[in-house]
């Protein structure tokens, strides 16, 4: 590595965390501001002295915002090169080393190419936020604001929910504590939605590493009737009640606590929503769809952002860089509210895939075509 690759990357590297610093900091400020009461209203400290409920109220901001800021990296990754990209161009020039360079033959190329590399860097450090961090404190990042981890998890009624095998299931509650369903009731279908069998029973109990179930697990019923509803089956016989009943399903805990929790699913790793797409229904398998495909759209959206940017910002003539970096701002917007666009339209106006990959088809080879214009 060269004295200028180390200069670039060290000014670059400088910037990238001034400017993460900063959007994480106006982000978290804005968000306190607004939120700032319901951080007071969570928290009861009546007997505690003025001091204990001060430093309560500090460590339950900080403790939220810690493991928000993971989040916030994500929304950010994106325009963070190519902001701090900017700085690092306008510093050279304004300091006349980008002149010094170009005039000593160095091709705007051979700039580009530290900053490309270490943008590359940096979105594997998103990768690692998102396969590794996220899903590891999934249950601290739904926490609402005020909130305790403990109350995220409550009872709740289970109504209707689809299988993969077409059959309902309902409860009155389910305890995710002890992973227990309460008056279940479940509705065998045919394809069609023709109803087949119905299974009554008391509750049900989760158990793991139980059976041959396509999950490793199954629900463990207690007081259970079974009900034909086939067309040949005599109306007048008297359902006989079954003392204990294994059923697999593949409608597990895990699921139960994700589609009450929707905004769970976006914190997973990829190895855990497929595993989760093996099992789901249709309507669900669409939306997990949709977020494995945007996720890897976005990682090279991030860099397509940067290439759009960086013919912008290398320019020979430094009395146009300010009239460049508005150039530079008004493309990378275009490209980032359309990769919005387009990825609210997938899995609803589009289908996932189309909805992820339009945004690279369209932005791609643009990035390709203001690359080649570093030549002139």
């Amino acid at each position: 590595m060269k004295i200028i690759d180390r200069y670039i990357i060290k000014n670059f590297i400088i910037n990238y965390l001034l400017a993460l610093g900063v959007m994480i900091g106006m982000y978290i400020l804005l968000d306190i501001i607004v939120n700032f009461d319901l951080f007071t209203r969570g928290l009861a400290f009546k007997n505690a002295s003025a001091m204990a409920t001060f430093f309560g109220l500090m460590h339950e901001i900080i403790s939220y915002y810690m493991y928000r800021s993971l989040v916030i990296f994500q929304m950010v990754s994106g325009i963070i090169p190519v902001i701090a990209a900017g700085f690092t161009m306008v510093r050279m020039t304004r300091n006349r080393e980008l002149t010094g360079l170009l005039a000593s033959g160095v091709s705007l190329y051979r700039v580009a190419v530290p900053i490309i590399v270490c943008a590359f860097a940096f979105a594997l450090l998103v990768v690692l936020d998102q396969e590794v961090l996220m899903p590891h404190c999934v249950d601290k990042l739904l926490r609402k604001h005020g909130q305790l981890t403990a109350s995220i998890l409550r009872d709740r009624a289970v109504y209707f929910l689809p299988e993969s095998d077409h059959s309902l299931v309902l409860a009155s509650r389910y305890d995710p504590q002890t992973k227990t369903l309460w008056n279940v009731r479940i509705i065998e279908r045919t394809a069609n939605g023709t109803p087949t069998a119905r299974i009554l029973a008391k509750k049900a109990v989760w158990k793991n590493n139980i059976g041959e179930g396509p999950v490793h697990g199954a629900w463990l019923m207690s007081d259970v009737i079974d009900i034909n509803d086939r067309r040949a089956a005599n109306p007048a016989e008297t359902p006989i009640p079954v003392r204990r009943e294994i059923y697999y399903t593949p409608l597990n805990p895990g699921q139960l606590n994700l589609i009450f929790r929707k905004k769970a699913v976006d914190y997973l790793s990829t190895s855990q929503i497929s595993r989760l797409m093996l099992y789901s229904p249709p309507a669900t398998r669409v939306a997990l769809e949709k977020i494995l495909y945007t996720r890897f759209a976005q990682l090279i959206v991030n860099m397509i952002m940067l290439l759009l940017g960086i013919p912008f910002l290398l320019t020979r003539e430094p009395n146009k860089l300010v009239s460049n970096m508005f150039w530079c701002s008004v493309v990378s917007g275009s490209c980032f509210i359309t990769t919005f666009v387009f990825f609210q339209l997938a899995g609803s106006g589009l289908s996932p895939l189309a909805g992820a990959a339009m945004p690279v088809i369209i932005f791609g080879p643009l990035a390709i075509i203001m690359l080649d214009l570093l030549q002139s």
